[in-house]
């Protein structure tokens, strides 16, 4: 590349270094203006330049606009973004990799991009040659090893109007490779005076869902799980449930100590139930998480989700419209776990399981007068009184309905269980804390053992509804 580099470009600099000094001295004139400087700098970055001299030229056009602003400080944002589209024009033209200096200039660039009109950023950062670079950066750990750099191209991405199917295959290569140093905390709920990604996500996330970039995600995970090979896409669905209802109880916590206003509060509460719905309970991804350790994800995050929404209502009464609305959402979805035949094993899951929870979410929302229709009752789980020591599962003490040897530990828990281990990262067996792998040399399922747990729950005089397994409580292990 170095034999690419224009040989003018030192004293185009020094020119404009020069000239920037003049205009601070004596003002602007008929022969020389700041916006002459800006358009000098905006005429390099369509030659090809180090990443030494593409710092250099931003921080010459920055200063020039800064100055310029004092005068008409209308066009300021849209000047600063040509600025920025234009030196990420010339990176990707040269298909420069962003390590070293370039990652210095990519955080320049997204500097000036952070917190621009999402309608100006769409506009300057459509070109095809534009949008492949980004999303090569973004889903391609060997041509940029910095997540943060990659996740703050959302702020980029998340303003296009929509994927086409190469450029969503992209997205979601990108994000199942950066959701593991996705933060909840850090990054997905507003927090005074730091940049969020908050919105960038949520609105990708949506672009993701409208069209039918998640389909081919829903059939592998739903293969993944039903043949135990738990794979990316079964964890990175797993992981954004996780951040969606994570999210939720961090807004909480900050709107309860001030650390956050209530109406950042309330869109936090609403994108997330937004995000619930379009990805657990729609009608293409139901049939994925009605099966075995992601039922029980979405049991978990239904339950934070809700009772986030009942905790905070009372400090949220200024927009009691629309928390009546999240209400009613919460309830619409509850209604289609009701109603929805695969998603009886999940009902079931909510009364066993959460019982507690689901108790004190009925009680607090008919004290506040907006009972929810469609919550499920608990009832208490008592098919373990009389139930033969080898049937229960080892780490929930629920009986189980398809057991599975741990080969490590040598000890038998429900394939939910499994599952729900194998989802987490690292996959870890709870006994030995060795790795579990997704092979027979972890595990085994026991064909005989289930067959006696069937026929025992067949000779019971009151056979109730099947028992889900319970969700093991296991230790988080983010990186």
């Amino acid at each position: 590349m170095e034999d690419q580099i224009n040989d003018s470009t030192p004293s185009v600099l020094a020119v404009a270094r020069q000239n920037l000094d003049i205009l601070s001295t004596h003002g602007e004139s008929d022969t020389l203006t700041y916006w002459d400087i800006v358009r000098s700098i905006l005429d390099l970055f369509r030659t090809s330049l180090s990443a030494q001299d593409v710092l250099k030229a931003l921080e010459l056009g920055w200063e020039g606009l800064r100055m310029k602003n004092e005068l008409s400080p209308e066009t300021m944002p849209m000047k600063r973004l040509i600025l920025a589209r234009s030196a990420t024009l010339c990176m990707a033209r040269q298909g420069v990799r962003v390590t070293g200096l370039w990652e210095d200039a990519v955080q320049v660039v997204i500097t000036h991009v952070r917190g621009g009109d999402p309608i100006f950023i769409k506009n300057v950062f459509t070109s095809n040659p534009l949008k492949q670079w980004i999303l090569t950066v973004f889903s391609d750990a060997d041509f940029c090893p910095n997540y943060n750099i990659r996740l703050d191209l959302l702020t980029i991405i998340s303003t296009w109007e929509q994927f086409e199917p190469n450029e969503g295959k992209s997205v979601l290569s990108g994000l199942m490779q950066l959701s593991v140093y996705l933060d909840a905390d850090e990054h997905l709920v507003p927090n005074a005076g730091v940049p969020s990604l908050e919105v960038p996500w949520f609105d990708v996330m949506c672009k993701l869902s409208k069209g039918d970039h998640l389909n081919e995600i829903y059939k592998k995970a739903l293969i993944q799980m039903e043949t135990l090979s738990v794979g990316g896409e079964a964890r990175w669905l797993n992981r954004v449930v996780e951040l969606v209802s994570t999210r939720t109880e961090v807004a909480k916590k900050r709107l309860a100590v001030g650390w956050l206003r209530a109406s950042d509060a309330l869109l936090v509460l609403e994108s997330s139930l937004v995000l619930l719905a379009i990805f657990v309970f729609s009608s293409r991804s139901i049939e994925t998480f009605s099966c075995r350790g992601l039922l029980q994800v979405a049991a978990v995050a239904l339950i934070k989700i809700t009772t986030s929404i009942v905790d905070m209502i009372p400090s949220l009464r200024t927009y009691i419209y629309r928390c009546m609305k999240m209400v009613d959402t919460v309830d619409h979805i509850l209604k289609v776990v009701i109603t929805c035949p695969r998603l009886q094993s999940l009902v079931s899951t909510l009364r066993k399981d959460h019982g507690e929870e689901l108790d004190r979410i009925s009680q607090h929302t008919y004290r506040m007068g907006i009972p929810l229709q469609f919550l499920p009752e608990a009832i208490d789980d008592d098919t373990t009184i009389n139930c033969p020591e080898r049937f229960v599962d080892s780490l929930t003490f629920s009986v189980m309905e398809a057991p599975v040897l741990l080969k490590t530990s040598q000890v038998t828990v429900d394939e939910a269980t499994l599952l729900y281990l194998l989802l987490q990262e690292p996959s870890l067996c709870p006994f030995t804390r060795t790795p579990l792998h997704h092979d027979d040399d972890s595990f085994c399922r026991l064909p005989d053992l289930q067959h006696e747990i069937q026929v025992w729950r067949a000779s019971q005089s009151s056979p109730d509804t099947p028992t889900s397994p319970k969700t093991p409580q296991v230790e988080s292990h983010q990186p």
